[in-house]
């Protein structure tokens, strides 16, 4: 019975060194020569499934790159507690920002310079 049990466990971890290999060649073989940085922008106001939201961008973000684009949650009325709960979430996540309108409207605007200047 134990010995049944620790080949399935066995199995399961060789099937998910599988995946991660495949994961893996692929993204390198599919890797451009100039890669361009990738910022995923959420609209956030009063949202009870943030936390849901984030973890899934962030887990997307990983999935389709070695290195993780940016998450940017915009803040458009947040309340109280979402805003509570997306200051936790960028403090747990590095790749995830809080962001105003203005700051986003900044950022964007010098991003554009710099590609019109390459």
């Amino acid at each position: 019975m134990g010995e049944n049990i620790l080949l399935v466990v066995v199995l399961l971890l060789s099937l998910y060194g599988c995946v991660e290999l495949v994961r893996s060649l692929s993204l390198r073989l599919l890797r451009s020569r100039n890669p361009v940085p990738a910022i995923l922008v959420l609209p956030i106001g009063s949202c009870k499934e943030l936390e849901f939201i984030v973890r899934a961008a962030v887990s997307r973000s990983r999935w389709t790159s070695d290195s993780p684009s940016q998450v940017l949650l915009l803040d458009v009325g947040m309340d109280e507690q979402t805003r509570l709960l997306a200051e936790k979430m960028s403090r747990d996540f590095e790749n995830v920002h809080i962001s105003t309108p203005e700051e986003l409207r900044f950022y964007m605007k010098r991003c554009y310079n710099d590609i019109k200047e390459f």
